[in-house]
């Protein structure tokens, strides 16, 4: 066992022995602050990385019964009933068959075909293609795939240091423009459904797939092409001729016709993009429910594009884990009365609608310094945030959108799920991201203040 997992566990630990012993503080009774000590030391391991993820979820769903968190082993389990847990596996079970076949690379081919003139181009291209899959599966799956492109690209480069320099601007970008493309459509993230449950369950109000695509698709747009500006201008990625991005092409070994399993892939997706918009003016129809069966589709037989073996094994566990025992622990911060004092401790603002969302967008980014899962912010945020509107006599729609947009943007520091893929890779250090998505951030707090008052008054 490392230095850094034996400190993490130490820490942890000692961190609930600790909350077992805290009093009362304020608004927080006893049990809710050994409910933020759970927190705590579950956010300590999982930084740290001490032990894996699955069993750090498991672990600390038997413990909140235990040190009386919640009042029950089934209360500890609340968090795997919601839909999104299932819509995580319904999510990473597609991305398991787009990445069976090669449409992402054949739309990478036509843009570097069009586009790719150099090494700018080429990082634009797949920054575009990046956040265009996103915006429909998972970014992390996303955040793979074209990360494996980007390497096989940077192959080209005979220099060693012309190779590392473009490497760590291509994994730096890569992650990003995931993310950014998640923000595009409700089923670009979970971050996204996570916020549109729990406004529903905490609001009563709802956001439409057609409304959440009509704030998060500018936003996108914007934010792609000054992404890519800051990769270029900070990180300079070497230079490589038009004729060297041809040979990458040539390279990719992409079929020129399209098989049955991609086509019936490509028409299944559509059918279920079709879907999701629909449900904007059919209530019946389910944005997760959609995703669950078109998942399911895909192993029927005379389809045949999935198998259970392969959507076992591409499935992230990590993930569907994560989330259930995340929205577990959030469920026992609101009954435990820590969602309201956090609430409370927030002051009321009397301020106009764009100040208020630029609040927002400032408050989640910095508590993503502190807490850098971004999974876990929504939920625990949920209740605090909608008080913020009320109080504010603000529409809690547009605080939610703008918490679950800037949360999908946790870039700041290579610890969300995401950015870890690529940082893994050893390219470039904990700080070299912040040098350019720190600007990216600020981007996010100004867009969301002034976009989102508009996109308010078009709901």
């Amino acid at each position: 066992m490392k230095k850094k997992q034996i400190i993490g566990i130490s820490i942890a630990i000692l961190i609930i022995i600790g909350s077992m012993f805290m009093p009362a503080m304020g608004d927080v009774s006893q049990i809710g602050m050994r409910t933020i000590g759970m927190l705590a030391a579950f956010l300590i391991l999982l930084v740290t990385e001490s032990l894996p993820v699955v069993v750090i979820s498991l672990v600390f769903c038997a413990l909140m019964p235990l040190l009386g968190v919640t009042p029950s082993f089934g209360a500890a389990l609340s968090g795997y009933s919601e839909p999104i847990v299932f819509f995580t596996l319904a999510s990473f079970g597609i991305a398991a068959a787009l990445t069976k076949i090669p449409l992402s690379q054949r739309i990478l081919r036509v843009l570097l075909k069009a586009f790719g003139n150099n090494t700018e181009q080429v990082m634009l291209s797949m920054m575009v293609c990046c956040a265009l899959l996103s915006s429909i599966v998972s970014n992390v799956p996303t955040c793979a795939i074209f990360m494996a492109l980007a390497l096989d690209f940077v192959k080209l480069y005979k220099n060693e240091e012309d190779r590392r320099k473009t490497a760590r601007a291509f994994m730096i970008a890569i992650p990003v423009a995931s993310m950014i493309g998640g923000m595009i459509t409700p089923a670009g993230s979970s971050i996204n459904l996570l916020a549109i449950g729990q406004l529903e369950k905490h609001a009563g109000v709802s956001i439409s797939f057609v409304q959440w695509m009509l704030a998060g698709t500018p936003l996108a747009i914007i934010m792609i092409p000054f992404a890519w500006f800051l990769m270029c201008k900070i990180y300079k990625p070497a230079p490589l001729t038009r004729q060297q991005v041809l040979d990458f092409i040539d390279n990719m070994g992409i079929p020129d016709k399209m098989d049955s399993k991609e086509r019936k892939v490509c028409v299944i997706t559509i059918i279920m993009l079709a879907l999701w918009i629909l449900s904007s003016w059919v209530p019946a129809i389910n944005v997760m429910v959609v995703a669950m069966l078109g998942c399911c589709v895909m192993f029927l037989p005379g389809v045949d594009v999935l198998d259970v073996d392969t959507f076992l094994r591409e499935n992230s566990w990590d993930a569907f884990f994560l989330v259930g025992s995340v929205i577990s622990i959030a469920g026992a911060m609101i009954d435990n009365g820590v969602s309201a004092a956090i609430a409370n401790a927030i002051p009321q603002l009397g301020v106009s609608l764009p100040i208020l969302l630029a609040f927002t967008a400032v408050l989640i980014f910095l508590t993503l310094i502190v807490i850098p899962v971004a999974s876990s912010m929504i939920p625990i945020m949920a209740v605090p945030l909608i008080a913020i509107a009320t109080n504010a006599g603000a529409d809690p729609a547009l605080i939610m959108m703008a918490a679950a947009l800037c949360a999908g943007n946790c870039y700041l520091l290579p610890l969300d799920t995401v950015p870890l893929i690529t940082y893994a890779k050893g390219y470039y250090s904990m700080t070299d991201m912040a040098k350019s998505t720190l600007f990216l951030q600020i981007a996010m707090v100004i867009l969301s203040a002034i976009w989102l008052p508009i996109v308010g008054a078009l709901f």
